[in-house]
């Protein structure tokens, strides 16, 4: 089970670094929950897989030429928690973002159930994605 885990949560951080929504909803349970990093390094609950998708959706990751990659390989914990470390690139005009976070999901029937993210450097992040 560990192996099926590692696999959807390497396949749904591959789908969001292509900005493939549709992907990443096939990822992801419907009920699922997300914790994200906000401006304040607390964290953001969103409820549901159309309420995570509007969010990465507002993002506009395309026009942000956004990349997503693993600085390590994931890392398994007990046969449902996957932790994957990432670097985060994005620009857009003369604004660019460089970061890292951390990323667990749980991983129950082979779809994403629980979302957390660990920005490190959240206001930074803020400031690319919302700020004008």
């Amino acid at each position: 089970m560990a192996d099926d885990a590692t696999k959807v949560a390497t396949a749904f951080l591959q789908a969001f670094g292509r900005g493939d929504v549709e992907a990443m909803r096939n990822l992801l349970a419907d009920d699922v929950v997300a914790y994200i990093t906000n401006r304040a390094g607390g964290a953001d609950r969103v409820d549901g897989r159309d309420g995570y998708l509007a969010r990465v959706d507002a993002m506009d990751l395309p026009a942000a030429q956004f990349t997503l990659t693993l600085t390590q390989d994931p890392v398994t914990i007990g046969s449902e928690l996957v932790l994957m470390m990432v670097e985060v690139r994005a620009s857009r005009g003369d604004r660019n973002l460089l970061n890292f976070a951390a990323i667990v999901v749980r991983v129950v029937d082979s779809v994403i159930t629980e979302w957390w993210m660990a920005d490190a450097k959240p206001a930074e992040s803020d400031r690319f994605w919302l700020d004008d």
